[in-house]
């Protein structure tokens, strides 16, 4: 891993359907959690403790606070430094050089997230579909963002679409992350979630060597779930001419049948993707 955690104050995940930004004029990421009937909004903050109460033993992470069963609307979270951050607004890790999906080897690089902009050959503009869900709302400050965790067991190819939804070309496009990770390092970062007219915080101050954990989730958890979110994502941008893009899953041509089990369709599998746009308040309904 490229990127240290262990020195951060706070460590942020999101996994799931989410869509993510970078808010140049507020100076943040953002994230658009996308509330359908499907997935299941999750979050946890977890607290390092060593095991027994004892140095040097083995550090385990309980939760401090859990929040689930939120409503559809009218949620907002906001993480940032509170005191003394080390990053003033935000910052995107990549690796030197160019980036390709057959042959990188950071993991941590923020380009395994992907991208709906570089995924088309043409622009990509608002799709202002009224079918599309309601979003939560996830601003973070203050942060190093890069990618958590690749899948390195689930391949994708990448098959275009024209606006009939007719194929027009299909091409290997590589592994995908699944989480965001974003480190925070500050004196004390606080935690501010509101759901309607209630507000709740939590300040986390700075224990050296030992970060507190944001994990956030916006799963389907079904066995028969579909692969990719792509769909869902066409909810909210399209291209100019209509044309879309989709990602399946294929083996990965390293791999036996053997090693890989058989389909890996069971798998449980949400990505988020980034796009290019000033604010996710664009996306709300």
């Amino acid at each position: 891993m490229s990127i240290k955690e262990s020195s951060a104050t706070a460590l942020v995940r999101f996994t799931g359907l989410g869509i993510i930004c970078f808010n140049e004029t507020k100076g943040r990421g953002e994230i658009a959690v996308i509330r359908d009937e499907k997935h299941s909004f999750l979050i946890k903050i977890q607290q390092p403790r060593f095991k027994d109460g004892i140095e040097k033993d083995l550090i385990v992470y309980e939760d401090i606070a859990v929040y689930k069963d939120l409503p559809k609307t009218d949620v907002m979270i906001e993480i940032k430094a509170n005191k003394n951050a080390a990053i003033d607004d935000y910052e995107v890790y990549t690796a030197s050089g160019d980036f390709q999906r057959s042959e990188s080897e950071d993991f941590n690089d923020f380009r395994w997230i992907v991208d709906m902009n570089n995924l088309h050959s043409e622009n990509i503009v608002a799709n202002e579909d009224e079918n599309r869900y309601p979003i939560s709302k996830l601003f973070i400050g203050n942060g190093l963002f890069y990618a958590h965790k690749l899948d390195t067991n689930l391949y994708f190819e990448k098959i275009e679409k024209d606006a009939e939804g007719n194929e027009k070309s299909r091409d290997v496009f590589g592994n995908v992350a699944e989480t965001i990770g974003v480190k925070i390092e500050a004196d004390e970062v606080l935690f501010k979630i509101k759901i309607g007219d209630k507000e709740e915080s939590h300040k986390l101050v700075r224990v050296q060597g030992l970060p507190f954990r944001i994990e956030i989730a916006n799963m389907d958890y079904d066995e028969n779930a579909v692969t990719s979110d792509m769909p869902d994502y066409y909810k909210y941008f399209g291209s100019e001419s209509g044309a879309s893009v989709a990602l399946e899953t294929i083996k990965d041509q390293s791999e036996t049948d053997a090693n890989i089990g058989g389909s890996v369709n069971f798998k449980v599998f949400c990505h988020p993707i980034v796009a290019d746009i000033s604010s996710i308040e664009e996306l709300e309904k």
